[in-house]
């Protein structure tokens, strides 16, 4: 049972796209006001915060603008959607059952790693 359908194709990958560039945007906001501490650019440019918000707005839109108008970029995100479209997502009770295991095979192996590390411990302490 896929969970993705083939003819949301182009909202899905808008989605992915504008994640993305907000992504970039909140970067370079807090790059910037990262400088802007470092080099108290706060005091020496007016309205520095609003300068910062509105560079990183213009950056997420542009990459937004650019990412969607490049021809291989969109080529690749349908070629990707595309074989997501073809995933089997396993169902709810295989998931569980698989987590309870992992969760159980871990137990196991980091008891088996403490029950090692005491003996060596010990074994150390009485050698030295």
């Amino acid at each position: 049972m896929s969970i993705i359908r083939a003819e949301d194709e182009k909202k899905w990958i808008n989605a992915f796209i504008a994640l993305c560039s907000i992504l970039a945007g909140f970067v370079v906001i807090r790059f910037v006001g990262q400088l802007g501490e470092w080099f108290d650019l706060e005091a020496r440019i007016d309205y520095f915060l609003g300068l910062t918000q509105g560079l990183g707005i213009l950056i997420g839109f542009v990459s937004f603008m650019f990412i969607s108008r490049n021809k291989n970029s969109m080529n690749y995100f349908k070629e990707v959607y595309g074989q997501l479209t073809k995933v089997v997502w396993p169902d709810k009770d295989s998931v569980v059952k698989l987590t309870i295991g992992i969760v159980i095979g871990i137990s196991i192996v980091s008891g088996i790693l403490v029950l090692v590390d005491f003996i060596f411990r010990k074994l150390l302490a009485f050698i030295y």
